[in-house]
């Protein structure tokens, strides 16, 4: 349905009380424990419709008062006391769930953002219909562990390790060889909550933003490197999907041009499966990426292939950096356990070699900061769960 431009739309009652509502909780997230009188200060908003809103999200379970509290911090003089208000950690549930090329992994989030469940199975088929169908089956005894709180789950975010369009579909997930599965169609007949879907870059992304090491950041740069290499960019609490949905996908730029080094195959070069193959061509005896950190103090083959691999890396960056200007580069995924004995080579590149961004490069804005994720492995997972826990604090842009 087309909206005149002359319709009042945005001052509906129902979608003001709707935004409103999304403020209140978003300041109670950041912010708590926080009085009635402070939330009315902060957004604008008069204190009786704080009031009636406080209500209901008490009345809904969602919040809970706390102890007592100046109402009027941040403004001149001391106040009264009020009640401060937070967050209730038992008032709802979230689902995340994770498609990756080794495994399946489900977890539920309460809603002070702690993990009170998580289950993984390794993937027994690459065949789509038997990955979802037991992604399907995890999900359900997530659901139902703990019955008492089933009435209060509200959604399941699932993130994969692939391309995917704007409508759930993948166009690509070369790790599981699977195109144009369409998850949303196959999955909702087989759960009764609402199911969100991304990829696990965009997912981990938004992770980071909502209870990760990037709260405070306006735009952020999320580089998940696993088998293969994504990215997600975080502008104003929004995921940028780009037209189609497949904004992100930077493997291209995170290698060095063909021809320059034969070692890795061009466009998955900094992806955990080429690193260990460069490591064995050189010699190396780790079995997998734990042990080869194991040996990375005594093992010499093990040191200089992650000094390369963080050189390709910082050169990438370099490029991703330059054309997005982001404030805060992430770095998550399970090879993000390799960023303390890179970290001085990537700061160095992002330092001396960005082009036009001043006498500090990329860290001449002050608030410019590279790091490593919150969440290491489970980066995508969590990143699912918040794709659901994000709805109660922002108004969808449809309903915009």
């Amino acid at each position: 349905m087309s909206v005149p431009l002359t319709s009042p739309f945005t001052t509906h009652p129902a979608v003001l009380k709707q935004f409103n509502t999304a403020r209140l909780l978003e300041l109670l997230r950041c912010r708590a424990p926080i009085a009635r009188a402070e939330l009315a200060r902060l957004t604008g908003l008069t204190r009786s419709t704080v009031t009636v809103i406080t209500a209901e999200l008490i009345a809904q379970g969602l919040i809970q008062e706390g102890i007592e509290i100046t109402a009027s911090r941040g403004s001149r003089g001391s106040g009264r006391p009020g009640v401060g208000l937070m967050l209730n950690p038992d008032g709802a549930f979230f689902v995340g769930a994770a498609i990756e090329a080794e495994h399946l992994t489900v977890i539920k989030l309460n809603l002070a953002a702690q993990i009170v469940a998580r289950l993984q199975q390794p993937v027994s088929s690459t065949d789509p219909e038997s990955v979802l169908r037991q992604l399907v089956q995890l999900i359900h005894q997530v659901c139902q562990a703990e019955p008492y709180n089933r009435a209060r789950l509200r959604g399941i975010g699932l993130s994969v390790q692939g391309v995917l369009n704007l409508e759930g579909v993948v166009i690509r997930a070369p790790f599981l060889d699977w195109s144009g599965v369409d998850l949303r169609r196959y999955l909702q007949p087989h759960l009764d909550l609402p199911l969100f879907v991304d990829n696990d870059a965009n997912a981990a992304a938004l992770a980071e933003v909502y209870l990760g090491n990037a709260m405070q950041s306006s735009c952020l740069l999320y580089i998940l490197i696993n088998n293969g290499i994504g990215s997600g960019l975080i502008i104003n609490n929004r995921v940028f999907r780009g037209a189609y949905g497949t904004a992100g996908e930077i493997s291209a730029l995170m290698s060095d041009p063909p021809g320059q080094d034969n070692a890795y195959e061009c466009g998955h070069r900094v992806g955990k499966d080429d690193l260990l193959k460069r490591y064995r061509a050189l010699g190396g005896k780790a079995e997998d990426l734990r042990e080869l950190v194991e040996r990375l103090e005594e093992d010499a083959i093990a040191h200089s292939t992650v000094q390369e691999w963080g050189n390709i890396l910082g050169r990438g960056l370099i490029s991703v950096a330059s054309l997005l200007n982001p404030e805060q580069i992430i770095l998550g995924g399970p090879l993000s356990i390799l960023f303390p004995y890179v970290q001085g080579s990537l700061m160095d590149q992002l330092r001396n070699r960005m082009p036009r961004q001043g006498e500090q490069g990329f860290f001449s804005n002050p608030k410019a900061r590279l790091a490593v994720s919150a969440f290491g492995e489970d980066a995508a997972v969590v990143g699912g769960a918040v794709l659901a826990y994000q709805s109660l604090f922002q108004v969808p842009d449809l309903v915009l």
